[in-house]
């Protein structure tokens, strides 16, 4: 690595230079996530960057180089509460702080980098003159929890555990279905019988593309407002209540992400009744955001859908399908690998940085408990 080059990225024109080495990057990186990709991080710039008179948004784009060629990309936001050049705080994070639509934050990199990469956030921390600056890694466990052992002048204040649910698809739907467990079995043949008892005819509808799913994001949305209603299941948000979140799927279609994105329609005698956004990576297909019609619930239609797209991807050659994060029984009772993701609140380790930042995560912690 003797001609490994470090940059960091701070204007836009530097944002928008790195497009082609940086989807260069994501056609070489095995199991690339939707979140990494360069369209995914410039729309969420685009929607998401904020700016005002005590409060201002400003890229850190850490990059690595080998002989002119991008090997690793970690997009950050470095913000700063309080006069520019005397701030109170700093938090410099990865892109996506926003709830919950970018599910899994880590930089995109060749596996030979990764560990290089995250160094980077100790550069970054000798960088810190005035004020208090909070520094947020995350990473699977194995690489974060190295990071931190190799680097005693980032000390952890926090952990939050981002557990990634996998499918891998090897042969036939027959026999991936001949090895679920008992209770996922019996929950399939319930949800087919059932629609086959009340005579309801289904079918599997897929959009994709800006053009074939932009017509039909509005009845998306409605049906994932129905399912953040819904009673007695897991509790979910409305995650595309606010404009502004619209409005980043909107930057999405209009980008060329658009082309990776899927909708697939659950349709019970020609009526829409579950809904599921979704990524095409490569091998692996990524399942995003959902909603249903309450009024089918008791057909368990959202275990039908998945069923139907799984099938699905079998027949279009995925390996894999991503369930996305978060442990629920949803996930979990089809028997998925697990990729453990981990994100650490970190400060420079001094003692007068380690307690005011406690102090300031118990403060936010307490603010989101009162909302």
């Amino acid at each position: 690595m003797s001609n490994l080059t470090k940059l960091v990225v701070n204007t836009d024109a530097e944002f928008e230079a790195l497009a082609a080495s940086w989807r260069l990057l994501e056609t070489q990186v095995p199991q690339l996530l939707p979140f990494q990709t360069y369209d995914w991080n410039h729309a969420w710039w685009q929607v998401f960057s904020d700016t005002s008179w005590y409060h201002k948004d400003e890229l850190a784009i850490c990059t690595l180089h080998e002989q002119g060629q991008l090997v690793a990309v970690m997009p950050l936001t470095n913000t700063h509460v309080g006069l520019h050049s005397l701030f109170i705080y700093r938090y410099v994070r990865p892109f996506g702080s926003d709830p919950n639509l970018t599910e899994i934050r880590v930089p995109l990199a060749l596996p030979t980098y990764t560990e290089t990469i995250l160094q980077q956030w100790e550069d970054l921390s000798r960088h810190e003159t005035f004020g208090l600056t909070e520094f947020q890694v995350i990473h699977t466990r194995q690489h974060a929890a190295r990071f931190l052992a190799s680097n005693a002048a980032v000390h952890p204040l926090e952990a939050r555990d981002i557990p990634n649910y996998i499918l891998h698809l090897n042969e036939n739907w027959a026999s991936f279905k001949s090895g679920l467990k008992r209770n996922i079995k019996e929950s399939l043949r319930h949800c087919y019988n059932s629609l086959a008892r009340d005579n309801l005819s289904l079918k599997l509808q897929v959009w994709q593309g800006s053009e074939e799913i932009k017509p039909r994001l509005q009845e998306f949305y409605a049906l994932h407002a129905a399912r953040a209603g819904a009673i007695n299941t897991v509790e979910h948000p409305d995650y595309f209540a606010a404009p502004r979140h619209r409005a980043f799927m909107d930057a999405l279609l209009n980008n060329d992400f658009g082309q990776r994105m899927r909708l697939f329609s659950l349709e019970l005698d020609g009526r829409v009744v579950a809904m599921r956004l979704a990524f095409a990576m490569g091998e692996e297909l990524y399942l995003y955001y959902s909603g249903y019609d309450l009024k089918f619930a008791r057909y368990s239609v959202m275990t039908t859908l998945l069923a139907e797209i799984i099938q699905w991807s079998f027949a279009q050659d995925f390996k894999r399908v991503n369930l996305s994060v978060g442990e629920d029984v949803s996930k979990t009772r089809w028997g998925p690998a697990v990729t453990e993701y981990v994100e650490y609140q970190c400060v420079k380790n001094q003692a007068w940085r380690r307690t005011l930042g406690s102090t300031i995560l118990k403060m936010r912690k307490s603010r989101r408990t009162k909302a």
